[in-house]
This record gives C-alpha cells, sequence and structure tokens, in this order.
C-alpha cells in the first residue's frame, strides 16, 4: 500500500478530503448503479481476497476507532489507546458483511461526518498538538490521528477502484 504524502494537509483540508469520501466512494458503485448487478458486484471478491463491500466496512469501523481515540485526547489528558491506531496490520475486523450495500455507505457516510464535525471543533487550534500514548508504540498528536483518518480513506478509496474495476471486468 502506497501512503498518501499528508505531511502539509492542514485540520480544515482534512475535514474537506473526509466530507469528499462519501461522494468519491459512491462514485465507485454509481456507474452499476440501478441496475441489479449493484450489490452483487459490490459483494464479490477481488485479487486481494476482499470485496468492495467489506472494505467499505473496514474503512468505517476503523474511523469508529479514529474518532473515538481523537475524542479521547482532545478531552482527556495521559490518554492510552490501541495500537491499531497507527498499525493497520492490528485492524482485524472478524465480523461478516450482513449489510446491503446501500445501509454500509450510510454509516460510512454517518461515520465520514461525524469525523469532520469532530475535527471542526477542535479549537483553539493548538489543541491539534494535544497527544496520546499508544500501547507499544509511542505518542501520537490529535493532528496525526486526523491524518490518519484521511489516509485509511485515501487507502479504502483505492482497494474499492481496483475491486470494482476487477469484478467488473
Amino acid at each position: 500500500m502506497v501512503r498518501p504524502d499528508l505531511t502539509n494537509l492542514s485540520p480544515q483540508d482534512a475535514v474537506v478530503t473526509l466530507r469528499s469520501f462519501p461522494r468519491r466512494y459512491s462514485a465507485e458503485f454509481s456507474s452499476i448503479d440501478g441496475t441489479d448487478l449493484t450489490e452483487e458486484l459490490a459483494s464479490r471478491i477481488g485479487s486481494s481476497g476482499e470485496s468492495a463491500l467489506q472494505i467499505v466496512g473496514e474503512v468505517t469501523r476503523t474511523w469508529v476507532l479514529l474518532r473515538e481515540s481523537l475524542r479521547q485526547i482532545l478531552r482527556h489528558d495521559e490518554v492510552f489507546l490501541h495500537p491499531a491506531i497507527t498499525n493497520p496490520a492490528l485492524r482485524q475486523w472478524d465480523t461478516q458483511v450482513t449489510e446491503s450495500l446501500f445501509d454500509s455507505l450510510n454509516r460510512f457516510i454517518e461515520e465520514a461526518e461525524a469525523l469532520a464535525a469532530l475535527a471542526e471543533t477542535v479549537s483553539p487550534i493548538s489543541a491539534w498538538a494535544r497527544s496520546g500514548t499508544i500501547a507499544g508504540d509511542g505518542a501520537i498528536s490529535a493532528l496525526d490521528l486526523i491524518k490518519e483518518c484521511v489516509s485509511v480513506g485515501a487507502d479504502g478509496l483505492s482497494r474499492v477502484r481496483t475491486t470494482m474495476s476487477q469484478v467488473k471486468g
């Protein structure tokens, strides 16, 4: 996985990017929208061993973890966080996909908005420097955490795009 360079990403840019993800993810399914194949194609397994529907669910669940961690950092001192915050290999969501594509996308949209809304409440700007400790890995700032949210969304979008391209072709 090639991670995007988010070195200069500002909190405001992160909010805009998070709010753009619902439209961008939905666009990956729009070319088949309105057909009987939409749900089937979204559920088909690509060469990576996962379906686009699974990827959407993974991104949503990861964002829930990251949003709660960000909330803790912003509200409490001496916060200890799960190692999955910075280690994607520990983000194992052993749950079967039972939702429809429509329901999964709605949950995804809700979580993207919740993250963006939380990020907009951060004030003063110096609050982005607040940090928490990741078990066994050191500190992470609120700013680095919101950047991780954008990175997870971008990676997921790339994986959805690749998977949908494979299962359509």
